[in-house]
């Protein structure tokens, strides 16, 4: 047996018999995943409040979140790929190229899906907890509009560099940080669980990453959304389907609150980025018809490839 036979073994001993290598300890894994995750946190928050206390400025906002998205986002799930597995690329996917067709197609679900995502947003804002829990209610709000004054201060400004430093910050850097933690690792160390059915593992991990966002009032749309991006990852078997349709996704957002800055309207980020496409019933239900037929021929075709790619 030569070099290469030798290598090629010892690959294919650690991919395992899926998509994903073998992890022989993930709870283990998901623990330092954590574990990395608050001690950056709590040190960043430390750090920030000694040199900067509550005098944010935007151009601090933005320092704030790069760092934020390198130390407490992407650090945590390079060291917890580390640690699980020899091969730490393949268990967060980001060595498999993404095929063109696979991410238009993941962009024009995103796009059709939008008219039935702005009733689920509305109905989901709309939300009343009951009378005896209005003090948490109140909480909860002030958590949803705190969130939400500081995104559109770190995406506030009306000129052509202020688009494109949100863009690249809030779109693309978010994007590829909030995708390599919950599903290139979190959702994929659940996969690896034996036990563990990989649905369970999408929305556990989708339940999460909307939960950590702490704006309860989007919950269930930033779910769903995660959710879509958990399926991305696992039909395509690569990482960057899911963390471009992500960039896609907060990159309108703030090109739509950008525009509304440029036109003098003084809104929250969630009121500027609705499209308003119309709420009417036929229009909803056309919305969920394609979505669905897009999702069909999306699922389709990446398993098809997916499945050529791991059995040639």
């Amino acid at each position: 047996m030569d070099i290469k036979e030798i290598n090629s073994t010892s690959f294919n001993s650690q991919r395992g018999s899926g998509w994903l290598p073998v992890v022989n300890q993930p709870l283990r894994a998901i623990g330092v995943l954590f574990g990395v995750f608050f001690i950056m946190l709590v040190l960043l928050s430390v750090v920030s409040s000694l040199l900067i206390g509550d005098g944010f400025t935007a151009k601090g906002m933005r320092i704030f979140a790069i760092v934020q998205d390198l130390l407490v986002f992407i650090l945590p799930a390079v060291v917890a790929a580390f640690v699980a597995t020899r091969l730490p690329a393949s268990l967060l996917t980001v060595n498999v190229r993404p095929r063109l067709f696979s991410i238009i197609m993941a962009i024009i679900v995103m796009l059709t899906s939008l008219p039935a995502m702005e009733l689920l947003i509305e109905w989901n804002n709309n939300l009343h907890l009951p009378e005896s829990m209005s003090g948490l209610e109140e909480s909860l709000r002030n958590m949803e509009d705190s969130a939400s004054t500081g995104i559109s201060a770190l995406s506030g400004g009306n000129t052509v560099g202020d688009l494109i430093m949100g863009i690249l910050i809030i779109g693309i850097l978010t994007g590829i940080a909030e995708e390599l933690f919950f599903r290139g690792a979190l959702q994929n160390l659940f996969m690896t669980m034996p036990k563990v059915k990989k649905h369970f593992a999408i929305w556990a991990a989708a339940f999460i990453f909307s939960f950590m966002h702490f704006q309860f009032f989007g919950f269930v749309p930033r779910l769903l959304l995660g959710a879509y991006f958990g399926y991305l990852i696992w039909w395509t078997g690569s990482v960057w389907v899911p963390v471009i349709a992500h960039a896609f996704n907060n990159s309108l957002v703030v090109l739509l609150s950008w525009i509304a800055a440029r036109s003098g309207v003084a809104e929250s980020v969630e009121n500027a980025a609705a499209i308003n496409l119309g709420t009417d019933w036929y229009t909803i239900t056309l919305s969920v018809a394609v979505t669905a037929l897009g999702l069909i021929v999306l699922r389709r075709d990446a398993l098809r490839h997916r499945t050529g790619l791991y059995h040639n």
